[in-house]
């Protein structure tokens, strides 16, 4: 990731494979896997509004597509937020 910031639409289909009542928390994990893959980054912070979007329907039935925002802050340390999320300037 050469720049500080990168916007995508992850596919977390992967997440149908886990039993029905893991699904949402596999697609979390599954997420902070393929980030850390793309960004070589040590470490993945997911944004409040992003888990909760991932959680919206439940365990069973989380979003398969999930469009983000990646920005590379401290030294190894990668911030994801959802798209369209506003900055709270924390």
């Amino acid at each position: 990731m050469s720049e500080k910031r990168l916007e995508l639409t992850l596919n977390l289909r992967d997440a149908y494979k886990a039993p029905r009542w893991r699904r949402a928390k596999r697609a979390i994990n599954l997420l902070r896997a393929k980030i850390m893959r793309i960004s070589k980054a040590e470490r993945v912070r997911l944004s409040k509004e992003l888990v909760s979007f991932i959680w919206s329907k439940g365990a069973e039935k989380p979003p398969r597509k999930v469009p983000i925002i990646v920005e590379r802050g401290e030294e190894g340390v990668v911030d994801v937020k959802l798209r369209g999320e506003e900055d709270t300037g924390e």
